[in-house]
C-alpha cells in the first residue's frame, strides 16, 4: 500500500517536471525582460524614438533590449495599449529636443514597426500631428496671393486636395487663404508684400521664383529641358540643394511644380524667325526671356501680367510666350490663332513661404526642435501630394489644352530645322551670358552634366 502511494507520488512528481520542461522549452523566458520595470520600458522606447527622429540604427546593445521589449509584448506582459501610449509620451517629449527632416520623415514611418514593437508608422504619423495640433492652440492661416488664374489646376488642387488634408490633419488649426489670378499684384508685388508682414506666401510663377532664389532661373534656361522625364530627374537629383538656397534667402518652398512648357502664341501666322521678328511680342518674365528674344533679335514690349489680357485685346502686342493652361484661365487664347508646336522653354511654380513667419509666430514660446519639426513636418506633408498635384493635374491639363485649342481651330507652326538651329544656338549663348549673373555657373554646369549623363543611360 505504501509502496502503492509511493510509486503514485513519484509518478506525479515526474509528470509535473516533464511537464515544466516543456513548458520551459516552448516559451523561453528571459529573466531580464520578466524584472523590466516601466522606467526601463520608457527608456527603452525614448531611445527608439531617438534613432527614429535622427535617423540613426541601433547599436547591438540597444538592439538586444528593443527585442527583450518586443518579446514582452508578444508574451502579454505589457499591453499594446499601454506600448502605445509610452510611444506617444516619448514622442511628444522627443519633439521638443530632437530635430527631423523633411527628407528622412517618410523613411523613418517606415521603419517604425523594427524599433518599436506593435507600433505602426501610421500611428506615429498620428501621434506627431497630435503634438502638433497640441502646439497650435489657435488656427495658423497662411495668407498666399498668386497669379495662377481661378478655375486652373494650380488653383483647383490645392483647394479641393492639399488644403482640405492639412485643414483635416491639423483638427481645423491649419487654414490656407488664397488670393488668385493677381488680385494682390505680379509676384513681384506679392513678395514685397510678403516683406511687410500683408501677406504670408507667393504660388510663384517663374517670375516670382527667380526673385526669391535667382537660382532657380537655371530651371527656365531656353531649350534646355527636351522632356518632362528629365525635368524629374534633375529636380529630384538637386532637390536638398535647392531647398538650400531658398532657405539661405530666407523662403521654404513647400513644392516645385509645373508652369509648364512656355510655347509662342500668335494673333498672325509667322512661319519662320524672320516673319516673328515682325510681330508685337509681349514680355512680362524677365531676365531669361528678354534675353533669348534679345539674342533671337525680336523686340519685345514689356507689359505688366495683369495687363497682359487688355494689351492683347487692343492690339498693343500680337504675339505672347505662356504655358496653355495660362493661356486657357486667362482667355488669351481668344485673341491667338496660331502658336509653334516646339516649345521655346520649361518653367517650374513653387509654393514659397517665409521662415520667419513660422518662426516669429512661435519663437520664445516653445522650444527650437519642436517649431523646426513643425515646419519639417509640414513640409514633408505637402510634398506627399506633390507627384499626384503634377502627374494627375497639372500635365493632363497641358496637354488636354492644347488638344482644345486646335480643336477649336488654331493652327500650329512647326519652325525649319534651319530655324531651330539658330533657336538652340541662341539658347546656349543665354546660358552662358547669365551664368554667375543670375545664377551660379557652377550649378549651371551641374545640371549640364547630370542631363548629359541621364540621356547617355538613357541612349538619347
Amino acid at each position: 500500500m505504501n509502496f502503492g502511494v509511493k510509486k503514485t507520488g513519484l509518478g506525479l512528481i515526474l509528470f509535473l517536471t516533464a511537464a515544466l520542461v516543456f513548458i520551459m522549452g516552448t516559451v523561453p523566458v528571459n529573466a531580464e525582460t520578466a524584472k523590466m520595470t516601466e522606467e526601463q520600458i520608457r527608456n527603452i522606447v525614448g531611445t527608439s524614438v531617438q534613432l527614429l527622429m535622427t535617423n540613426e540604427e541601433p547599436t547591438a546593445e540597444q538592439g538586444r533590449k528593443i527585442q527583450d521589449l518586443k518579446e514582452m509584448v508578444d508574451q502579454g506582459s505589457i499591453g499594446k495599449k499601454q506600448i502605445g501610449q509610452i510611444v506617444k509620451d516619448q514622442f511628444f517629449a522627443g519633439m521638443e529636443k530632437h530635430k527631423m527632416s523633411r527628407y528622412e520623415i517618410g523613411n523613418m514611418l517606415k521603419r517604425v514597426p523594427k524599433l518599436l514593437p506593435s507600433v505602426t508608422g501610421k500611428k506615429v504619423h498620428k501621434i506627431l500631428w497630435e503634438k502638433v495640433v497640441q502646439m497650435l492652440e489657435e488656427p495658423f492661416v497662411l495668407k498666399t496671393g498668386t497669379l495662377a488664374p481661378q478655375g486652373t489646376p494650380w488653383i483647383i488642387f490645392p483647394e479641393t486636395r492639399l488644403n482640405k488634408h492639412l485643414k483635416k490633419i491639423s483638427k481645423g488649426k491649419l487654414i490656407a487663404k488664397v488670393y488668385p489670378g493677381g488680385v494682390m499684384g505680379e509676384d513681384i508685388d506679392i513678395l514685397r508684400k510678403m516683406d511687410m508682414g500683408q501677406l504670408d506666401g507667393c504660388g510663384c510663377s517663374a517670375q516670382g521664383t527667380f526673385k526669391a532664389i535667382p537660382e532657380l532661373a537655371v530651371f527656365s534656361l531656353p531649350r534646355l529641358f527636351r522632356n518632362y522625364d528629365e525635368i524629374d530627374h534633375v529636380i529630384k537629383t538637386f532637390r536638398k540643394e535647392i531647398d538650400e538656397e531658398a532657405e539661405k534667402k530666407g523662403y521654404l518652398i513647400d513644392f516645385i511644380v509645373d508652369s509648364g512648357f512656355f510655347y509662342i502664341w500668335m494673333k498672325n501666322e509667322a512661319r519662320s524667325l524672320d516673319e516673328l521678328r515682325k510681330q508685337k511680342m509681349l514680355t512680362w518674365m524677365g531676365d531669361v526671356e528678354t534675353s533669348i528674344f534679345d539674342e533671337l533679335k525680336i523686340r519685345p514690349i514689356p507689359i505688366p501680367v495683369p495687363e497682359v489680357i487688355a494689351s492683347l485685346n487692343t492690339g498693343l502686342v500680337n504675339a505672347h510666350l505662356g504655358p496653355s493652361p495660362w493661356v486657357l484661365g486667362t482667355q488669351a487664347y481668344l485673341q491667338d490663332k496660331y502658336y509653334i508646336e516646339q516649345p521655346l522653354y520649361y518653367t517650374t511654380g513653387t509654393q514659397i513661404y517665409k521662415r520667419k513667419t513660422f518662426e516669429d509666430r512661435f519663437r520664445g514660446k516653445y522650444p527650437d526642435p519642436l517649431i523646426q519639426n513643425f515646419i519639417e513636418l509640414r513640409i514633408y506633408e505637402v510634398r506627399t501630394f506633390e507627384r499626384e498635384y503634377i502627374d494627375k493635374n497639372l500635365r493632363p491639363y497641358e496637354a488636354k489644352c492644347l488638344a482644345a485649342f486646335q480643336k477649336h481651330g488654331m493652327k500650329t507652326i512647326k519652325l525649319s530645322d534651319k530655324d531651330m538651329a539658330e533657336i538652340d544656338a541662341a539658347a546656349k549663348r543665354v546660358w552662358d551670358k547669365l551664368a554667375d549673373k543670375v545664377y551660379s555657373r557652377a550649378f549651371l554646369d551641374k545640371i549640364l552634366k547630370e542631363l548629359e549623363n541621364y540621356r547617355s543611360k538613357k541612349n538619347l
